[in-house]
């Protein structure tokens, strides 16, 4: 089976909860992007490792542990004394925001060598969000992706932060290069609107795929998700849920298509242009169903296989 590889940030978010007297607190919860996106695949049954940088501090030793819990390989994630990236969520506004502290931090400092890695056919490397904004690890990760690009399949999932990032020019000339060489890509209609505000989601991903992306998922929030491949365009509703909130939702959505796609021999060289339109409908819609399931949780929470199943069951039942 193909594994899937994920580059990027590990965090802790701090959540705000109600203290013992009444007022706000905050409690800390494993997070970041490529984090939750290992876990979301992990539950859904692939093989997973994460190669983003964990700091020796007591956060980090916090973040490899819940890697372990879900059976995650960390052999070839760097421990570094830089500290953790912290993350403070306002969940006030409905959708959530964040002021993030990532001055020095392991996921800052991170220095990938391509040399070292050494994917077997089929395997995925999933890279994105704020690993990719502040230097001089941002750089070093689009040089790395941009290298092994070839010998792994790579994956990309921007989720924009444009309010924490300083040069968004710079930024986007960075997320086009890992583009520019990626197979899968992954983006909400607020990442397009960060990266290429001018362009409609039919275009960008035409353009994509002309440049060679396999696969590229547009992402609506409530109202679903749209996916094209060089054969096929399809796109699959929403489901109306009861929001907690959607934190990881996104993240929730990629680790579960990208397991899909790995379980499914799908990774192979030259397998995402045989894609079907029916079977990507239904992969995508299962994917929309466990980002669905994610908001009716608190925090970053991907459901198994499972527990999307019948969800999917119970909607087809009542209508």
């Amino acid at each position: 089976m193909a594994k899937l590889w994920c580059m990027g940030e590990a965090l802790i978010d701090f959540v705000p909860v109600l203290a013992p007297d009444g007022g706000h607190a905050y409690a800390p919860r494993c997070g970041g992007s490529p984090f939750n996106a290992a876990k979301a695949a992990a539950l859904s049954g692939a093989k997973v490792g994460f190669l983003g940088a964990l700091s020796t501090d007591l956060f980090g030793e916090m973040l490899a542990a819940e890697l372990a819990r879900y059976g995650i390989d960390t052999r070839q994630a760097p421990r570094l004394t830089a500290p953790t990236t912290l993350a403070f969520v306002d969940l006030q506004a409905g959708e959530p925001r964040y002021a993030f502290f990532n001055e020095g931090t392991a996921t800052r400092m991170i220095a990938p060598d391509p040399a070292a890695f050494a994917p077997a056919p089929g395997d995925v490397v999933e890279f994105g969000s704020i690993s990719l904004i502040d230097l001089p690890g941002a750089d070093r990760i689009a040089a790395f992706a941009e290298t092994i690009a070839g010998r792994a399949m790579i994956a990309i999932d921007p989720n924009a932060r444009p309010g924490m990032t300083p040069a968004l020019a710079v930024w986007r000339q960075r997320i086009a290069r890992i583009l520019a060489v990626a197979d899968i890509v992954r983006l909400s209609v607020e990442d397009l609107a960060a990266l290429a505000p001018d362009t409609t989601t039919a275009h960008f991903a035409a353009n994509l795929i002309a440049q060679g992306a396999g696969l590229v998922v547009v992402t609506k929030g409530a109202e679903g998700a749209e996916a094209w491949t060089a054969h096929a365009h399809v796109t699959v509703p929403g489901f109306r849920v009861a929001v907690v909130d959607t934190v990881g939702a996104g993240d929730t959505l990629m680790g579960s298509l990208l397991a899909q796609l790995a379980l499914g021999g799908h990774t192979q060289s030259g397998a995402l242009g045989a894609l079907s339109a029916e079977g990507l409908v239904a992969m995508l819609t299962h994917a929309v169903a466990a980002a669905s399931l994610n908001c009716m949780a608190s925090g970053c929470a991907p459901p198994t296989p499972e527990a999307v199943a019948a969800f999917l069951q119970a909607r087809a039942t009542t209508t």
